[in-house]
């Protein structure tokens, strides 16, 4: 014969009482949820122009359904029609593409042709047009005698 209190009192309760104790009608608590963090697409951009690192932005106008584009440094710019779906990196690469595709054209044509424009012929004619006071030509090694 067993002399004493029952095991279960003696001040530790066995394991699968305890268990059952503190599981019994719960309901099943859910791990926490991780979020992702979600990769945003660049709205800041380097110039093809004058290799600076971001100076080019993007700006969209909703009611007439353009995007401009421009270099705060060399005032190198570009403007196309958009849609909704449209985002800032669509434009910047719509930009350099047709740069490419001006830069090609003239290189079809002579190297010594006048008539077909590179692209960065026109951006230093657009700084030509827009330097009121000089400050700009000096930039381009092309000094105006005023």
């Amino acid at each position: 014969l067993r002399q004493g209190p029952p095991r279960h009192r003696q001040g530790r309760r066995p394991f699968a009482r305890s268990f059952a104790a503190k599981t019994m009608g719960k309901r099943k608590s859910k791990g926490k949820v991780v979020k992702k963090a979600k990769r945003k697409t660049a709205t800041i951009f380097d110039c093809p122009f004058c290799n600076h690192r971001s100076t080019v932005e993007c700006h969209f106008d909703s009611k007439a359904r353009l995007a401009t584009i421009r270099c705060r440094i060399c005032a190198a710019h570009y403007q196309m029609q958009t849609n909704a779906l449209t985002k800032p990196i669509d434009v910047y690469c719509e930009w350099i593409d047709k740069t490419e595709e001006e830069n090609a054209k003239a290189d079809e044509y002579d190297l010594g042709a006048e008539e077909v424009p590179t692209a960065e012929k026109k951006m230093k004619e657009q700084i030509k047009d827009n330097d009121d006071d000089g400050l700009l030509a000096g930039e381009y090694g092309e000094e105006d005698d005023v």
